[in-house]
């Protein structure tokens, strides 16, 4: 295994920059879900085991080479890191040795996302400075872009509502804004365990049953009246509508399970 802090001073680095995962400390505090990844154990992102940080921003996620176990690996990796919209880079480190890859959530290989840092002594003195201060492959309004994916999954998902017989607009933009809201207390564990035990999460609004009771908890919990539904809403729910709530709790824009099942939105 690298010596990561070590490794990192040839390419310029300034070992206060750095961020170990297996360290304590406020500092670490952006990073909270790849600590529990890491601390879990079995998690993709779990190999992840460093953040260097460019003027108080994180800039390159670390990985030791030796933890990989190939391309596939390193590509779901890459693409899970993007749904954090932080870093745009991902780095592996080996004895004198450092590969960067544009982080994104693109269908490129390894090869084709590394990112060039250059040849010659000068060059690998100077990676970190061109990575931090040209960024050279970095995605463009990450942010932004990431904000698009979850934006497209919701108005998909009411339009495709919207489209099944019987289905009024406010019905459907209650809906999806229930199964959403569902997700986002499900990724905090803030769910009740009345709830949470006899259903995973990704499957709270799979059925009518399930989904009835997930809403009459959310109603009798938070304000009903700021998502309101239609009486008797849910006998009339064909099983398709069912399908399409179940694809935000998946966090799969037409039912592609491509954005990553253990990250947080």
């Amino acid at each position: 295994m690298a010596d990561i802090a070590t490794a990192l001073v040839d390419f310029g680095a300034d070992p206060a920059a750095l961020r170990l995962l297996d360290s304590d400390g406020p500092d670490l505090l952006p990073y909270a879900s790849l600590l529990t990844a890491r601390q879990r154990g079995g998690d993709i992102l779990g190999v992840v085991s460093a953040i260097y940080e460019w003027q108080g921003a994180p800039l390159i996620f670390l990985v030791d080479a030796d933890s990989l176990q190939g391309d596939d690996q390193l590509h779901k990796i890459r693409r899970l890191l993007a749904m954090r919209g932080d870093a745009p880079y991902l780095g592996v480190i080996a004895t004198g040795r450092l590969d960067v890859f544009r982080v994104a959530l693109d269908r490129k290989s390894p090869a084709q996302a590394r990112v060039d840092l250059g040849d010659g002594d000068n060059a690998r003195s100077a990676a970190i400075a061109r990575l931090g201060n040209i960024r050279p492959k970095a995605a463009i309004n990450q942010s932004n872009w990431i904000s698009n994916v979850v934006l497209n999954l919701l108005t998909g998902s009411i339009t495709r509502l919207t489209e099944l017989d019987g289905m009024s607009d406010e019905d459907a933009i209650s809906l999806v804004g229930r199964a959403l809201f569902t997700r986002f207390l499900a990724d905090r564990g803030l769910l009740p365990s009345s709830v949470s035990d006899t259903n995973t999460a990704a499957s709270m609004f799979d059925s009518r049953e399930v989904a009835e009771e997930t809403s009459t908890w959310l109603d009798t919990t938070f304000n009903g009246d700021l998502l309101p539904l239609s009486d008797g809403i849910f006998q009339k729910l064909p099983d398709r509508a069912y399908h399409i709530l179940g694809d935000i709790l998946r966090r799969s824009p037409e039912s592609q399970l491509y954005l990553g099942w253990e990250e947080k939105w």
